[in-house]
């Protein structure tokens, strides 16, 4: 009997210890991403709350014929500005020799930006000269045959808005444009 008794108490604990459910440990993990997540939102909301929240009151007319007649980015009227004068400049990297180039220049400017844009020219004026001709210096002959010189007016456009530090130049406009190898 004694040798029985050792195995009845092994036995024992084993009948006492029920089997854990299955399937509580996974809702209660589920539970706990759930809430989680729902207090990352509630964080997240509160955060983009305090850095953009409501704006003043505004006081604005719906019938005010200033708002009416706001023209919106897409129908905005542009004005044509002359560069002048005429741009003469030789470009010597060609293969085939020199090129010289001569083309008066014209920009599209919002309407609404022209007077500030003829401002801010009249004070870079040489800047931008000399932007323009290091530009058709520096051309490729692949540039300066293209028809419709696409590189070179937005390196054009892109030069000004630089020097003016401020996106005036919408387009530019290319016209006498005369192109001689020498």
């Amino acid at each position: 009997m004694s040798g029985d008794a050792p195995e009845a108490k092994k036995q024992e604990p084993a009948e006492d210890q029920s089997p854990p459910t299955s399937g509580s440990g996974f809702w209660l993990k589920f539970a706990a991403v759930a809430g989680l997540l729902v207090i990352v939102m509630v964080v997240q909301i509160l955060t983009l709350y305090m850095f953009f929240g409501q704006s003043g009151e505004a006081n604005l007319d719906p019938n005010d014929p200033a708002i009416l007649d706001a023209e919106s980015l897409d129908d905005t009227s542009t004005t044509e500005i002359d560069i002048s004068p005429q741009f003469n400049s030789t470009n010597s990297l060609s293969q085939q020799g020199e090129i010289h180039v001569s083309f008066n220049l014209h920009v599209e400017v919002p309407t609404n930006l022209a007077e500030s844009f003829n401002e801010a020219k009249k004070n870079h004026k040489n800047k931008i000269r000399q932007s323009v001709i290091t530009i058709i210096r520096n051309a490729g002959i692949e540039e300066l045959n293209d028809p419709y010189l696409s590189v070179i007016k937005r390196q054009i456009r892109e030069d000004i808005n630089k020097i003016l530090n401020q996106s005036f130049v919408t387009g530019v406009i290319i016209t006498d444009y005369r192109k001689m190898e020498q």
